[in-house]
C-alpha cells in the first residue's frame, strides 16, 4: 500500500465523518507513520535503560566473530540463583513472561523476542512490580543456542507464534523438528515444552512431528476453553487462562485456542 492510500485508510478510520481530498492523504499517511516511529523509538530507548533487558549486538554472532553471550551464565551473572529457568520464545509483549513470574516465584523467566519495542510493555510491568525473576533477551531465535549454555534451561513456552505456513522446510516455524533440535542444546532431559496457540496447522504438525524429534505428548486439546480445563489442575488452569493480547484478539474472532504439553526425553 503507497503512502497517500494508507493515509486514507489511517485517516477515515480516525475520521469516519470527514471526507479528505487525495493530496491530504500523504500528509496523513507520513504524520502518522511519524508518531509510530517515535513511539517505537522511545521504547527502545528505555529498553536500553531497563537492567533486565539484554539486546546483544546480533551481527557478530551471524559472521561467527562471537560465538555466544551470556551462554552458560545467566543464573551466576543475572538472577543470582539456582532456580529453574523457563524461556517463553516468540513473546510478544512479553505478557505470558510476567504472569507466570508472577506466579512462580521460584523460577527465572525469560522472554525472548526479535521486536524489543513489542516487549518493552512487560519489561516495564516487571520493572514496575519489581519482579526480580524475569529478564528479556532481544534476539532471532534461529541463533538461540548462542545463549544459552548445555543444561541450562528447565522449560520452554512457545506462544502464539508467527505459523509461517509457507515455510514447508521448517526453518522459520519455531515449532517444527529443525528449531527442536537447537531447544535440544541447552534443555535439561527430561524437560517440558509448552505450545498454546491458534493455529490449527502449527497444533497438528506439532503433534506429528514431535513425537519423532523425541517429544512425549503429555496432555493436549483443540479446545482449550471448551471442556478440557474442567478435567485439570487448579495450577494448570491457572497457567492457561493468562490471556495475552494476540491471544484475546483470536478469542474475538471467534478461533479456539490449541494446547501441547509435550516432553523432551
Amino acid at each position: 500500500m503507497n503512502g497517500w492510500k494508507l493515509g486514507y485508510v489511517c485517516y477515515e478510520s480516525l475520521q469516519p465523518s470527514k471526507s479528505l481530498k487525495p493530496e491530504d492523504y500523504n500528509l496523513t499517511a507520513f504524520l502518522l507513520l511519524h508518531l509510530m516511529g517515535k513511539d517505537k523509538l522511545k521504547k527502545w530507548a528505555e529498553n536500553k535503560l531497563f537492567p533486565h533487558v539484554f539486546e546483544p549486538p546480533l551481527l557478530p554472532i551471524i559472521r561467527g566473530e562471537q560465538e555466544f553471550f551470556m551462554k552458560g551464565k545467566w543464573r551466576s551473572d543475572f538472577f543470582r540463583n539456582d532456580f529453574p529457568i523457563v524461556l517463553e520464545l516468540g513473546c510478544g509483549k512479553g505478557e505470558y513472561t510476567v504472569e507466570l513470574a508472577k506466579r512462580e516465584s521460584g523460577k527465572n523467566f525469560i522472554g525472548i523476542d526479535v521486536k524489543g519495542h513489542r516487549f518493552h510493555k512487560g519489561a516495564k510491568e516487571a520493572l514496575q512490580e519489581g519482579l526480580n525473576n524475569v529478564a528479556f533477551l532481544r534476539t532471532r531465535i534461529e541463533f538461540i543456542s548462542s545463549f544459552f549454555g548445555e543444561n541450562e534451561v528447565d522449560e520452554l513456552w512457545i506462544t502464539f507464534c508467527d505459523p509461517q505456513p509457507q515455510d514447508h522446510e521448517g526453518k522459520r516455524r519455531i515449532t517444527s523438528r529443525w528449531y527442536i533440535e537447537k531447544y535440544r542444546t541447552f534443555l535439561k532431559k527430561p524437560s517440558y515444552i509448552f505450545l498454546k496457540h491458534d493455529n490449527e496447522s502449527v497444533y497438528r504438525k506439532a503433534l506429528s512431528e514431535w513425537p519423532e524429534a523425541g517429544i512425549n505428548i503429555g496432555i493436549h486439546s483443540n479446545d482449550v476453553y471448551g471442556n478440557f480445563l474442567s478435567s485439570q489442575s487448579e495450577e494448570l488452569k491457572d497457567m492457561l487462562t493468562i490471556r495475552t493480547y494476540y491471544e484475546q484478539m483470536w478469542l474475538d474472532e471467534g478461533r479456539k485456542i490449541k494446547y501441547i504439553e509435550g516432553i523432551l526425553r
